[in-house]
């Protein structure tokens, strides 16, 4: 039977708020957080944490978390996210048979498992079975600019080298944490 999976991207480095990933929301790092909100999902059962640091893999075996040793090729400053998806793919797809694909932020810890499934009854409903090249992604309604937190792709989207032509849109208003001020308005938000 194939799968859906979801892909958490959690580089141990990081240049503009020190190690964001480890940062801790609700008593747990932030990597975690999302990755325990992405379990209760009624469409995603298979959820990867990507990662080249030991202390996050780590973290990862202590609490069942699925992981994937990041090489570090992958680990840089300017390496692209979807390349790190598609190098987790290659590995996967020699152990499953997958579906559907999600690359998940957690840098975005207002994350919902709610937002997710709503947003892949959509991709299912509305563009899976119409077109080729698919996939859905969230942006924020405030602003209507992509805030990263997920991007849902069949398995053939994962591995092409232009652009999407037929893409879907889930509005959820979600801040992608990328320096301390954002974090502690988030941290603030999910823990009062």
């Amino acid at each position: 039977m194939k799968k859906n999976v979801i892909i958490i991207p959690a580089r141990g480095g990081s240049k503009r708020l020190k190690n964001k990933n480890l940062l801790q929301i609700c008593n747990l790092p932030m990597f975690l957080f999302v990755a325990k909100e992405a379990k209760k999902s009624k469409y995603f059962h298979e959820i990867y944490v990507s990662s080249e640091s030991k202390k996050i893999l780590e973290l990862c075996k202590k609490n069942n978390i699925k992981f994937i040793k990041r090489p570090k090729k992958l680990s840089k400053d300017k390496t692209e996210k979807q390349d790190v998806i598609v190098h987790s793919i290659k590995i996967l797809r020699k152990r499953i048979k997958l579906n559907d694909i999600v690359s998940l932020q957690p840098n975005s810890p207002e994350f919902t498992h709610k937002d997710l499934d709503k947003a892949y009854q959509f991709f299912k409903k509305k563009l899976h079975p119409k077109s080729d090249v698919k996939e859905v992604i969230s942006v924020n309604k405030s602003d209507n600019i992509q805030n990263a937190a997920f991007r849902i792709m069949t398995y053939k989207t994962v591995f092409q080298k232009t652009l999407s032509t037929k893409i879907g849109v889930y509005f959820c208003d979600y801040t992608d944490i990328h320096n301390k001020s954002d974090y502690l308005k988030v941290k603030k938000k999910l823990e009062k």
